[in-house]
Formats: structure tokens, sequence, C-alpha cells
């Protein structure tokens, strides 16, 4: 693979844009139903300016049909009519994200002369095909595809969708360092690459290549891709998979924005990403129960926690009763928080879905779960610190970290993890459960509750 800015320079590994839905977030009414036929009053069109590098998608359908007719059905297809629709497409700061190379040799430049490099398309991402089109077995000539988020960042930018710079200042920017040093070092790609490699996920999950754990060995952190644009969206379809988009929008998910699994305990069942939303398909537990000793649970178990579950081992007693919770109701589950839209302004200023996954409370109000903003923060400054409290309460009744901790976080050995009582084992892994959930209770409110309740009398049947 290639550093981040090899990869563009190079043009390895690109994918067509984020989201037409992305481009345009919040503008309510703005869009056309993509099945609608063209207003009688449209410009003329035609191509007879159509001499330069850029060919257009139409002639890219001639060999990549199916990927062109997806696309088609996409906002990105349509881009330039979502400013000629709002009296924007001379606007000089707008058009240029809403077609082909605008300004480019061989680029847009009006409907009735380049009318096929209207919109968003093949070539917005990919770059000029004709050298492609006419050399097709030039694998030199090749568009390039990169799955890196500047790619998409070229537009979906700026004050109005800072879709780019919301994401640049995420985790999901940031390659995790413990795992991209096993990559380097040729261990762990194919356990932890899914979630924590971004060049693991174009290659396998997307492309279907098997992968050797060593198939990023020695590349350095910094040269390979995290969280990507393209890792949650699909750039060249729309998908359906948003469960309340509004004016022809569809925000080309790769998975579920909302699911509803039936609680289990079963080990296989809880580490099972299909089970999940778009968010479970990396924040799953990875199967560690009560009875391991070597590390705590996994802090990605955020889904399991939302439904109320954990891994138990087989035929053995639950900690604590399956649980769902309450915000299962929000309408749009993860997103409906950690993804919460601003209040539409205008259709040149439009509303803008937070990508920094930061939690915005004005969702607890504007979703209808609560009555006003302040009672939300109220609840949760309340709940979280019931939480950390019990959380506080069961360390210190646990006592000298070295007698009772998992052997990575300083506990005792391998030998001496198995002269541990079966009570402490639970105590300790309950306590890590409520922990690597990472939201203090917020995620599931009466679970995470139950498990510390169920902590703390393990401790005091123990005499502890």
């Amino acid at each position: 693979m290639f550093s981040r800015s090899r990869l563009l320079s190079n043009a390895a590994l690109l994918l067509l844009p984020l989201t037409a839905g992305l481009l345009t977030i919040g503008c309510p009414g703005l869009f056309p139903d993509p099945n609608e036929p063209n207003e009688p009053n449209e410009p003329n069109k035609g191509n007879s300016g159509l001499t330069g590098k850029y060919v257009g998608s139409e002639r890219c359908a001639t060999c990549h049909s199916n990927i062109h007719f997806n696309w088609s059905q996409t906002l990105h297809a349509r881009a330039l009519e979502t400013l000629e629709n709002i009296g924007q497409d001379k606007n000089a700061n707008c058009v240029g994200c809403h077609v082909v190379g605008l300004g480019q040799p061989g680029g847009f430049v009006d409907r009735a002369t380049t009318d096929a490099l209207a919109g968003v398309g093949c070539e917005s991402c990919h770059g000029p095909g004709r050298d492609h089109v006419e050399n097709v077995n030039d694998e030199s000539l090749r568009p390039p595809k990169s799955i890196a988020a500047e790619i998409c960042g070229q537009c979906h930018t700026g004050s109005h969708h800072p879709n780019y710079e919301d994401w640049a200042s995420s985790k999901h920017s940031r390659v995790t360092e413990a795992p991209a040093e096993d990559f380097f070092e040729g261990t762990q790609l194919n356990n932890c690459g899914k979630c924590h490699s971004g060049d693991f996920f174009y290659r396998a999950t997307l492309s279907g290549e098997t992968l050797a754990n060593n198939a990023l060995e020695g590349i350095p952190p910094e040269e390979l891709h995290a969280v990507e644009c393209a890792i949650c969206h699909n750039p060249h379809a729309r998908t359906g998979n948003a469960p309340t988009p509004e004016d022809g929008r569809d925000f080309q998910l790769r998975y579920p924005e909302v699911a509803n699994p039936t609680p289990t305990n079963d080990v296989r069942a809880v580490t099972d990403p299909t089970r999940f939303n778009l968010c479970g398909q990396c924040h799953h537990d990875r199967g560690r129960t009560w009875l391991d000793s070597a590390r705590p649970p996994h802090h990605s178990n955020q889904a399991n926690f939302y439904i109320g579950e954990m891994p138990i081992p087989e035929d053995l007693p639950l900690l604590v009763q399956s649980r769902v919770s309450v915000h299962s109701f929000a309408t749009e589950q993860c997103a409906t928080c950690h993804m919460y839209r601003q209040d539409f302004q205008s259709a040149q200023a439009p509303a803008i879905s937070g990508h920094t996954f930061q939690v915005n409370e004005s969702s607890c109000a504007t979703s209808g779960c609560h009555p006003s903003l302040g009672q939300a923060l109220a609840v949760k400054a309340t709940l979280q610190t019931e939480v950390q409290n019990r959380l506080n309460d069961i360390a210190s009744r646990l006592g000298d970290p070295a007698t009772w901790e998992y052997t990575s976080n300083g506990g005792p050995n391998a030998a001496d993890q198995r002269n541990l009582p079966d009570w402490l084992k639970q105590v300790r892994f309950l306590y890590y459960y409520v922990l690597v959930d990472g939201s203090l209770g917020i995620h599931n409110p009466a679970y995470a509750r139950d498990c510390l309740i169920a902590a703390q009398d393990l401790l005091t049947a123990n005499g502890r």
C-alpha cells in the first residue's frame, strides 16, 4: 500500500466520492424525485465541446454498466440540478463541486457544449478517462482509485458542509497506534484490520483479496489509512440503509443505520457484526468472557451494551439479565446523538450533520425523548455520577490491582490467575464491561446499573 500523499499523487486505490446526501445535507425541498422527468424548460444540452481528456460518465457505462446504473440513481448524478433548482448554477463558489473538471482543460463549460460532464461523475474522482477508454488494454492508463478521505474532502468541505473537516478532527481519521504497530511488524492484520485499517477494509472486505497477516508489514502508521469515508458510505450507489432520508437523499450507507437484534449471551452471536447497525460493524464485542484472564473485554462492546447483552461461556449462568436500552427507540440510534444534524438554515447554508462523532446533547430534546435540553443534561449528569461512583467503589473494594487485575494490566501472571476465585473474575469482568463501553451508562442506563450492582453484591457476599 501507499502513504496518504503517495496514494493521492500516484492515484492508487480510488473509489467514487462519499455521498450526494452529504454534499447537500439538510436542504428540504431542494431535490426533485430522481425518477421524475425533466422540466420542460430545461436548458439546451449538447456535447460539441467534449473534445478534451474528459469523456463523461456515459462513456464509462460501456464497460462498467452496473456501477454506472447504480451511480445514475444517486444525487451525485444530479448535482448540477440541485444548483439549477435554487438559481445558483452560475455561482463560481458552487459549480466546481457540482460538475466534472470545471476550469480544467476539456472540463465542464456549460450544458450546451459539455452536458455529459454535468453532475458529479466518474471522472470527478477517478480523473479524466479518455486515455483509458481509447487504450483499454493498457493497465498503466486505467483510472486511479483511492479510499483516501481527501478524495471526498475535495468537495465535502467548507462552512456549509464541513464533513471532511469534522472527520479529520475525529478519532476515525487517526490510525490507532497499537494495532498499527502490529501491522508494521507483520502481525494481527486479519484480527484487527477490518476495524483499524482502511487498507485492509478496501483490499479484503471490498475487493475480496485474501491477505496474509504481513500484508502491511514495514509500512509505518503515518502511511496507513484509518476509518475513511468510503468505509461507512458506498460511493457508487443508493443503498436504502438510512431509516429516515428526506428530499431524495439516501446517504449511501454500507450497512443499516438502525438494527434491533434480540439480546443474547451466546459468544458466537455477540461477536457477529451482521446482527448490528452500521456503527456496530466495528463497535461490537470480541468474545472475551469472565473466564478469560489475559485481557479485559475489548473496548468495542458498545453495540452489545446498547442492546443489553454480554458473552457468557456455554452452560454457565448469566451474570445479569439482558435488558434492551431505553435509547434503542432513538430514530437513528447511534447517529441520533453522535451525528446530530443542526437546524436547517437555507438552501445555500444547509443543515450540517456532525462527522466528529462527538455527542451533541441537543438531540435529547429535539428527538422527543426529553422535555428539554436542560432536563436531559441533568439526567445525564446524575446517571454518570452514579455510574462513576459505583465503578470507584468496586475498584476500591477490590484493592491492590496486582492481586486482581488482568495480566495485561499488571495483574497476576497466567499461573496465578488460575488461583483467583470465580466470584472475583466475575466482578472484574462486570466492572470492565461497563467501563470499556465508555458512556458511563448513557448507552443503556438500566443495564449499566444492573451490571455494577451485581458486581457490588458479589463483593459484599464475599466479605469485601
